[in-house]
């Protein structure tokens, strides 16, 4: 029997919680048939549709109903109303460390963990010793659970979990458990997971695990799917949603009609002042306003504006390639509308997926925020060697305030650049350290010294 392309599909899910004051007052429902709850919506009318092998990104705020929407499709919860199908064996890692008894040995509980995700005895049996290879945890895999750290706990149970050959696998903030070496593994995990075309759905607060492993991803929020599509452009939306919101009732919005033309009167007044060096403006010409680029995501509360940006070579010539292990600099220009007593400004570097490469701030480079006054103009420039490897990046720049990160005026992607070269590093290197690779025949050597 060919199997249906849809792993799992929602439509209209609902999810609605009943909240007592105390705990007496269910019974007394029960009895009395008068209501004593309120009710608490934790999903409301959610679509949802993944292909089988698709790997699907999940974020959200805290109670905005991804874990409540994780246990509705791993049948640990029952849904109040809507359609859910599951099509294929599921395997979900909701809480790490949940279900392992703390008494019984680290060897014990994966058995009993085991049992408890649908494997059989004799599965459990012929998969222990590369559960406890995976977990690292040899040395003390017959010792009490609860004589565990917490990270050696979530080894072990993110080990067993991972150990099932789910068509469908269900991951709730479980990709930092450990230390890096042993995050490294589960991301590796996951990429294997991928090529055996099984079907993932990932709840996640780090926008770099969801752009680097998932296709496509969504916003939750208060309950229902805010935004959903591209996992990169996603995760850009998550980041305004959470450091862009603009507070200020007055605030302008920065692309509004008209101020564009703003920008160039005050760009026509800068240009009777005598450039600085490395603006990459000619003496004789106006400076250069940039716009953002169609695809390029612009928020903030308008405090200040950024009116130009860009990738200079080291002679002060705008660019957009360039070539592995050469000098450059990026540069912006901003003019303050009121005073700013904590201002941090910055650039990063992304790949196509949106994950970041690198980035610097003035704090990072001088741990102290930065202070303007209305009508300051700013240009804040980062003197670099480029180090990446081949292959297309963005640069996502701003200003912010250091208090509560609030974005004063943010450009995600706002550069596009392609970097050329070298030739002589593996296609799939994602940077150049230069390397001079020799190869030396030890009994030569010894021979030539002799």
């Amino acid at each position: 029997m060919t199997q249906t392309p849809i792993a799992i599909h929602a439509r209209g899910l609902r999810k609605v919680f009943r909240v007592y004051q105390r705990p007496l007052d269910a019974l007394a429902e029960a009895v009395t048939h008068k209501s004593r709850h309120i009710e608490r919506v934790a999903l409301e009318s959610i679509d949802l549709e993944l292909q089988r092998g698709e790997i699907v990104g999940i974020l959200g705020r805290n109670g905005a109903g991804k874990s409540t929407l994780l246990k509705l499709i791993a049948g640990t919860l029952e849904r109040s109303s809507g359609e859910l199908v599951v099509n294929g064996r599921i395997t979900a890692i909701l809480e790490l460390g949940t279900g392992f008894h703390p008494d019984y040995t680290g060897r014990e509980n994966i058995y009993m963990g085991g049992l408890c995700l649908g494997m059989n005895r004799n599965e459990v049996k012929a998969k222990i010793d590369d559960i406890i290879e995976f977990s690292e945890l040899q040395e003390v895999i017959d010792q009490p659970f609860k004589t565990y750290s917490t990270g050696m706990q979530a080894r072990l149970t993110f080990s067993t979990a991972i150990s099932v050959d789910p068509d469908i696998l269900i991951v709730d903030e479980a990709l930092s458990v450990g230390d890096a070496r042993f995050q490294m593994k589960c991301f590796s995990h996951m990429q294997q997971l991928r090529e055996k075309k099984t079907t993932i759905l990932l709840v996640s607060h780090d926008t770099n695990t969801i752009t680097t492993l998932c296709d496509r991803a969504l916003i939750l929020e208060n309950g229902k799917v805010y935004a959903e599509g591209a996992a990169k452009k996603v995760s850009v939306l998550y980041h305004n949603m959470l450091f862009g919101q603009q507070k200020k009732k007055n605030d302008k919005k920065l692309e509004k009609a008209g101020e564009y033309e703003e920008l160039q009167n005050l760009a026509s007044a800068l240009s009777r002042k005598k450039p600085e060096k490395n603006t990459g403006s000619s003496k004789n010409e106006e400076p250069h306003i940039a716009k953002p680029a169609e695809t390029s995501i612009r928020y903030g509360t308008g405090e200040a504006h950024l009116i130009d940006w860009g990738i200079f070579d080291s002679q002060g010539e705008r660019i957009a390639v360039l070539e592995s292990g050469t000098k450059f600099y990026l540069s912006m220009t901003l003019t303050c509308k009121q005073d700013i007593n904590d201002l941090s400004c910055g650039f990063a570097v992304k790949d196509r997926r949106g994950t970041v490469l690198w980035g610097v701030t003035n704090l990072t480079q001088q741990r102290i925020p930065y202070s303007a006054a209305a009508g300051d103009t700013l240009h804040i420039s980062a003197s670099c060697v480029m180090w990446l490897a081949a292959g297309n990046y963005f640069v996502t720049l701003g200003i912010a305030h250091l208090q509560d990160g609030e974005k004063i005026d943010f450009i995600e992607d706002a550069i596009g650049f392609r970097v050329i070269g070298p030739d002589n590093i593996f296609t799939t290197s994602l940077v150049n350290l230069q390397t001079r690779l020799e190869i030396v025949n030890c009994a030569e050597k010894q021979e030539i010294q002799a």
